[in-house]
């Protein structure tokens, strides 16, 4: 029978339920296996990954019925408010809906398809300060970006040694960076150290990105006012911000704050081959940052179609020949739930033939792209302007 804990301190509203287990294990001194056996989270059979930040089992995709009585039984906590610090808080808004009865061999596709990796985590260094090292669950989603209590961007790599931040790697609390730094003088390396309370976190004065991030505050919280809307609005961010990273220039970011406009100018840069864009992995935090500025820009204008075509103009002929891996991403696998505003863009998508004029100033349909070897190099197929 699990006995109740004699002082369980109440989770901070937006906090993570394995952020609230770190926390009170602190608080007993003890690990957070034994803490999660006494709160009922990890049962006599159960293995250690049901406490780890993002396996297929972990408990931050959600508690059973039986299991939420047992941490309530042990904690005090209700139910309710359980299931709120796990991922079943944004269900059918920001993650889909499919989570709820999906296998654990099939979770993390999901959330992939909700445009979230649960193993990506983003920290305020004052927030941090202010709570004893507690994160919020939004801070691993790329809809949060910035703290607008503070005025800065969320920090997802050191801003020393640039190692980037991992869910279930880093301590907040009290915790160091363990990442790797290169003396530029004297060409030695030696760890970084630095502690993730005193990090310097960049200021946010982009008074767009400001709005953006107050909407999402709004779409995130709990209970969700506008659910449909926010399903709506994240869908269609999530689309144009595919169609930014694809499509879009630096040049489309004026008024972007200098860590959001380099971020994606270094991205360009990378991922430019001849004149194809292709999107290998998964952009950095930074760079869908600036992805969802230009998207944001799109959709909530009063003419989204007019606006993606400063982007990329689909009535010009010959159609420029970048358009062509979005175009075929989108054939294989079109946006999912977005709305109408954006009906005729990703049409317009989805249909477009990109074409290339011959020296006998003919247009025709340009080459497909052959895949690119892991060197990087050029493709043989090359489609001009």
């Amino acid at each position: 029978m699990i006995r109740r804990l004699p002082v369980v301190p109440q989770p901070l509203p937006r906090e993570s339920l394995l952020s609230w287990l770190g926390h009170v294990a602190t608080m007993y001194d003890v690990s957070r296996k034994d803490m999660a056996r006494a709160c009922g989270l990890l049962g006599p059979g159960d293995k250690t990954t049901r406490i780890a930040d993002s396996g297929p089992s972990s408990v931050a995709y959600g508690l059973s019925n039986a299991d939420a009585v047992k941490v309530q039984q042990a904690t005090g906590l209700a139910a309710e408010d359980l299931q709120r610090m796990t991922w079943l808080r944004f269900l059918d808004s920001a993650v889909k809906s499919e989570l709820a009865d999906a296998a654990p061999r099939d979770r993390f596709g999901i959330m992939k398809a909700s445009w979230i990796d649960p193993r990506e985590l983003r920290f305020c260094p004052s927030c941090i300060q202010e709570t004893g090292g507690r994160w919020f669950l939004e801070w691993c989603t790329p809809w949060a970006f910035a703290c607008l209590h503070h005025g800065c961007y969320l920090l997802s790599e050191c801003p020393t040694c640039h190692t980037a931040l991992r869910a279930g790697d880093v301590e907040l609390a009290n915790g160091r960076c363990r990442g790797v730094e290169r003396h530029r003088l004297l060409g030695i390396t030696g760890r970084c150290g630095i502690e993730y309370q005193k990090m310097q976190a960049p200021a946010l004065g982009d008074d767009s990105l400001a709005e953006l991030q107050l909407l999402l505050e709004q779409h995130l919280a709990w209970p969700e006012p506008s659910s449909d809307q926010a399903k709506d609005d994240l869908a269609d961010l999530t689309a144009m911000a595919e169609f930014a990273l694809y499509l879009a220039s630096p040049g489309h970011l004026d008024g972007a704050d200098p860590v959001v406009r380099e971020s994606f100018a270094e991205f360009c840069a990378g991922t430019a081959l001849g004149n194809y864009r292709t999107i290998h992995g998964n952009p950095s935090p930074m760079v869908r940052t600036a992805a969802l500025r230009v998207a944001s820009q799109i959709v909530f204008s009063t003419d989204p179609w007019s606006s993606a075509r400063r982007i990329a103009d689909f009535a010009s002929r010959p159609l420029h020949s970048r358009v062509l891996p979005l175009h075929q991403a989108w054939l294989k696998e079109p946006p999912k739930d977005t709305t109408r505003r954006l009906e005729r863009i990703v049409r317009s998508v989805r249909i477009a033939a990109p074409s290339v004029r011959t020296p006998d100033r003919r247009v025709v349909p340009a080459p497909r792209l052959r895949s690119v070897s892991r060197r990087g190099g050029r493709s043989s197929d090359r489609a001009g302007d």
